[in-house]
């Protein structure tokens, strides 16, 4: 697992990864007075093994609110086709945001962006003080933030199976840099995300004409060296390819309430004893202070 100094959570992924895969099996937990805690316990089950291995000096996680952020605002169908959490989930955000309050690991939510601007924020910002950065989530959005020294890293399988990506990996494995990830999103569009892009171009077309003309700016620009169908496509959808391109880029200059020495991991060892009681999860203040020693 790739060493790095500064770790930073896809909070929301990482919940509702450990709450599906322990309800999935029919653990729904509670603590004795009624608290839902199975996906907090997958959550620091990830978390704390993450740290074990990965050994940061920094720690930082971000969360989503809601999914009606600015993005909405430009494109009202935007994740449109979301279903809903289970109600069994929904306090679990908070129980969990609880925890790390307790635990004292640094972490910020904004009601007009998405988990993903906050991380990547705090990643750029990290990048230009030459941290080694090292991103984990379950979002392929992702992506777009690998450079020289920003790590992302894909959960398959909790932390258990990930895949890790370089500018050199992603290369090798996508056939595009970081930068065209957004392209490929706004020529592709994305079902998950209800991003439109242009119909009737999949990803094969879409990374063919990236490896022409590089990004959805310049194939517009050039619309006119394409030939029969693809060209009345591109010239007809032209604005929706440049809308879902901003709707897929991440936003790198969030306000942000933590500095980058707010997020120096130092586990409140007290406080956290105290909540992780509270809710019936005593078995990480073993993990915590085996952690708290090896550093």
């Amino acid at each position: 697992m790739k060493q790095t100094n500064f770790l930073i959570v896809d909070g929301s992924s990482m919940l509702v990864r450990a709450y599906f895969a322990s309800a999935f099996q029919g653990r729904i937990m509670r603590s004795a007075s009624g608290v839902y805690t199975n996906g907090v316990f997958g959550f620091l089950n990830m978390l704390l093994k993450a740290v074990e291995q990965m050994q940061p000096t920094h720690l930082f996680v971000a969360w989503d609110v809601s999914r009606d952020t600015f993005r909405r605002e430009l494109y009202p169908a935007y994740k449109g086709t979301r279903g809903e959490l289970p109600d069994e989930l929904h306090p679990q955000f908070d129980t969990t945001k609880e925890v790390l309050n307790a635990l004292g690991v640094a972490q910020h939510l904004d009601e007009r962006y998405e988990a993903d601007d906050i991380i990547g924020t705090m990643a750029r910002l990290a990048a230009e003080e030459k941290h080694d950065v090292l991103v984990l989530t379950g979002d392929r959005d992702a992506l777009q933030l690998v450079h020289s020294n920003v790590t992302v890293a894909i959960m398959k399988k909790g932390i258990s199976e990930m895949g890790y990506y370089t500018p050199e990996s992603l290369m090798e494995e996508w056939g595009l840099s970081a930068s065209q990830i957004t392209d490929l999103k706004g020529l592709m569009g994305d079902s998950s995300d209800n991003i439109p892009g242009i119909p009737g171009i999949g990803e094969k077309t879409a990374k063919k004409l990236l490896a022409e003309f590089e990004t959805v700016e310049n194939l517009i620009a050039n619309r006119h060296l394409l030939k029969g169908k693809m060209k009345d496509k591109v010239e007809e959808h032209q604005e929706i390819a440049l809308l879902s391109k901003r709707l897929a880029t991440i936003i790198l200059d969030v306000p942000l309430t933590h500095e980058l020495e707010d997020c120096r991991l130092s586990f409140k060892m007290e406080s956290a004893a105290e909540k992780l009681a509270d809710l019936g999860l005593h078995r990480f203040h073993t993990q915590l202070e085996r952690i708290v020693s090896a550093g």
